[in-house]
């Protein structure tokens, strides 16, 4: 009887996990761009945006995907994109990198690729409107900006903010911590939205069709362990960001 019960307990745990996990591994995965002066292709140090590379590192060692790109890469960051097929992007850039994210934005119309987050530091020309597939625009600015805000568009059906940071200027701003922890909160904040919302989606499910979701479930998890019949489960890639 002990035996029975344990194994009925470790098989409803490993359901419960197993529907947390339903969505994909991908989620939300961040591609972030360089500012002009950027000659990482020659020395790593050689760019005035080191500190999109730093975010990058952070993000990646956090669990979300991120790929940082000099500000001219458009292209190859959409071929990555167009290979990866996430769930949703999050797009940043600095100065002209700035530039580069929300035309790759406006490129991701049509894609079925959410725009879940883009992060600005200090753009550094007029952009227009923020593209509408944007679901949470943020530009980060100083008291001296190379060009201004980002425009608060009519008829938006997303979030966009300007965020004053003090203390920075134009040069300093993509090692801000306040932007790095700004940024990555939001990334995490699109990426766990995601994946409440494939719990909330069971609920609204009637009873046939949740069964069906949850045989699919179950025939997709780890195999078992001999001992105890519970799913010998890989470890979760995520982990809380590094503290600096």
């Amino acid at each position: 009887m002990y035996r029975v019960a344990l194994a009925l307990a470790a098989q409803c745990a490993v359901l419960f996990c197993s529907l947390g996990l339903v969505s994909p591994a991908r989620a939300v995965e961040a591609y972030i761009f360089r500012g002009a002066g950027d000659f990482s292709f020659i020395a790593k140090p050689l760019t005035f945006s080191e500190g999109m590379d730093r975010l990058g590192d952070k993000l990646n060692a956090s669990g979300i995907h991120a790929e940082v790109y000099r500000w001219q890469a458009l292209e190859w960051a959409w071929r990555d994109i167009m290979n990866r097929k996430p769930d949703a992007v999050a797009i940043m850039g600095h100065s002209m990198g700035a530039l580069t994210a929300i035309a790759l934005a406006n490129r991701l119309k049509g894609t079925g690729i959410r725009v879940a987050y883009m992060g600005l530091i200090d753009i550094p020309g007029p952009v227009g409107a923020t593209p509408s597939n944007v679901e949470l625009a943020e530009n980060f600015y100083h008291a001296f900006p190379v060009y201004g805000l980002l425009p608060v568009t009519a008829g938006h059906k997303g979030i966009i903010r300007n965020e004053y940071v003090w203390g920075n200027i134009h040069i300093t701003m993509d090692n801000s911590r306040r932007v790095h922890d700004s940024m990555i909160s939001a990334i995490w904040l699109a990426d766990s939205q995601r994946q409440r919302s494939t719990l909330q989606a069971y609920a609204g499910d009637g009873g046939s069709q949740t069964l069906e979701k949850v045989e699919k479930v179950l025939a997709s998890t780890p195999p078992s362990d001999p001992v105890t019949t519970a799913a010998v489960a890989p470890p979760p890639a995520k982990k809380l960001p590094p503290i600096e």
